[in-house]
């Protein structure tokens, strides 16, 4: 059975104010914290240990393991509750802003439309907001996690970015931290696995486990990727042609909501899982279970033109 392509979501929201320029550094830190106990050995170990005995097929085919066997650890873990080392630190570069206006465009209007579910009321082929629009730009510009690399028989892809072959074509890619792969519409894709560096002048009760050795490095990272958007809430209520002949009748629209006094930056975190079913496969199918639960931490320090936001875990309404 094939890898498949299980995650699910974690999203943050920072209220912003309209046409105003900012930039800053923003931090997302993530750290394995099932059951929220510390005491607990690390995922990689767990699934080491326990792969040819009870660990569910489920789990086993789901990525990033692929149906693969975690590598071993450098010195056996069981039992050491080394769970905190399954952590992922990301730091970025994030600018701009987004403009936002009241002023929407309609399609044809259909006033008390016979033969669609609800007939009553005005609607429309389309509602749209062309003056609306994102300038939310975000750079990686570091990671540090305890994850990479593993040996060939686990490998987790970093954080994604596309880069110009123009570029990158002269770029000396370190394979401890960035595997790339070319593209056919002139870029390649570069997965960010980790910038930071582990001091070999540790004393020998602080690096039990050698991680200034990168292949010694094989914890787990919970992170597939994480992208930093600019959204406004722009819904509509849809109405669907009921009567006959429907296939010829496109669905009316009319406004729900429209935020234009003030957007999102969505901090969006995707996090791999997997379906209890082992169903599912496929780019994009959704988990049922998340791996381990996860503390998540996000901080933003904007300057410029609104220097203080307000994050929350679910979308701003007002």
């Amino acid at each position: 059975m094939g890898s498949l392509d299980q995650h699910t979501n974690y999203k943050a929201y920072a209220r912003c104010i309209p046409d105003r320029l900012i930039s800053g550094l923003l931090t997302v830190n993530i750290r394995n914290a099932y059951d929220n106990n510390d005491g607990l050995d690390d995922v990689n170990d767990v699934y080491y240990t326990k792969w040819d005995s009870d660990l569910p097929t489920a789990q086993k085919v789901s990525n990033p393991f692929g149906n693969n066997k975690p590598a071993a650890p450098a010195t056996d873990r069981t039992g050491a509750c080394q769970s905190f080392g399954d952590f992922d630190c990301f730091l970025f570069w994030v600018s701009g802003g987004m403009t936002l206006h009241s002023t929407l465009t309609y399609g044809t209007t259909r006033t008390n439309p016979a033969g669609y579910a609800n007939t009553s009321g005005t609607w429309y082929d389309s509602i749209s907001d062309p003056r609306c629009n994102s300038y939310i730009r975000s750079q990686l510009i570091g990671r540090s996690n305890n994850a990479y690399t593993p040996n060939a028989s686990y490998f987790q892809s970093g954080h994604e970015n596309m880069i110009n072959l123009r570029d990158a074509e002269n770029a000396n890619v370190d394979s401890n931290t960035e595997v790339t792969s070319l593209g056919a519409d002139g870029v390649h894709k570069e997965h960010v696995l980790n910038t930071t560096t582990y001091s070999s002048a540790h004393s020998s009760h602080d690096n039990k486990w050698s991680l200034e050795s990168p292949t010694n490095n094989k914890f787990y990272s919970p992170v597939k990727q994480i992208s930093i958007t600019g959204s406004h809430r722009l819904n509509t209520t849809t109405n669907a042609y009921d009567g006959p002949g429907g296939t010829n009748h496109g669905t009316l629209h009319q406004l729900s909501v429209h935020d234009s006094s003030f957007y999102s930056i969505v901090v969006d975190i995707v996090l791999f899982g997997y379906h209890t079913s082992g169903a599912g496969a496929g780019t994009g199918s959704i988990a049922n279970k998340i791996r381990t639960d996860y503390n998540i931490n996000t901080f933003f320090q904007p300057f410029g033109e609104t220097p203080n936001l307000d994050f929350s875990t679910t979308e701003w309404s007002s």
